[in-house]
């Protein structure tokens, strides 16, 4: 951690972190930014003072839980409000219903899948790891196959006669022509990880192997190789 590593960087991260949450908290700011950031700064503090004003957004959340609930199911175990955990818990469990009927209907992969013309799988991957979070606050209303699903689709289990990995390097068949800072070298990054098949209308789903489709193999490190590798680790802990 990194108040054991160095202790006065940390007191000085937690400091602004709380000055930004308290200029920013009256403002526009979003439910889920807003939960998120509480979130953490509960993790951190355990202030009785934040907590509270976690339950007292309760409603808002409640209309949000598909986007903000994850943030909220790492710290559901420290909120002794009973009324709060017992209708945020109800709320959880309408929203996985509806996950359940929408994977069933949206595609055979085990994932909400309604690709644009850009490839899904970092949204797909975001998804994986906020159910990882949702699991770890109800792990009784939420299973696991979604952010096992989540690696898998990425690992080969997607739409299109092209099955490659979407991480270059890994598994027997994988993205190596990509759209990286090499990509004029028809090359890849090893560990660099794909958004994936792109579904170019009027054509079915594909990702062709040509390095200057962007929206189908272009890199990005954060929300890309990041959650790939989150949801590696979720699952290897899963299965010791």
């Amino acid at each position: 951690m990194l108040r054991e590593h160095n202790p006065e960087l940390a007191d000085e991260a937690l400091a602004t972190a709380q000055e930004l949450w308290e200029s920013a908290s009256g403002g526009q700011t979003g439910i889920s930014s807003r939960v998120q950031a509480l979130s953490e700064l509960v993790l951190t503090t355990g202030d009785p003072e934040l907590i509270q004003q976690l339950v007292s957004m309760k409603q808002q959340i409640i209309e949000q839980i598909g986007r903000c609930g994850w943030s909220l199911g790492r710290v559901i175990r420290l909120i002794d409000d009973e009324p709060f955990r017992k209708d945020i818990a109800d709320a959880v469990a309408v929203y996985q219903q509806e996950l359940k009927q929408q994977q069933a209907s949206d595609s055979p992969y085990g994932v909400p899948y309604k690709p644009n013309i850009w490839g899904a799988g970092w949204t797909i991957q975001r998804f994986g790891v906020e159910q990882y979070f949702f699991h770890k606050g109800w792990p009784e209303l939420t299973p696991t196959d979604h952010f096992e699903n989540a690696l898998h689709f990425m690992l080969g289990v997607h739409p299109g006669i092209n099955n490659s990995s979407f991480a270059s390097g890994v598994g027997a068949n994988s993205v190596t022509t990509a759209y990286g800072v090499n990509r004029a070298d028809w090359s890849f990054i090893p560990g660099g990880v794909a958004s994936g098949t792109a579904l170019i209308r009027p054509d079915l789903p594909e990702m062709k192997i040509w390095p200057f489709f962007w929206q189908q193999t272009e890199y990005v490190m954060g929300g890309g190789a990041t959650n790939f590798m989150f949801l590696v680790l979720a699952v290897d802990a899963l299965y010791e």
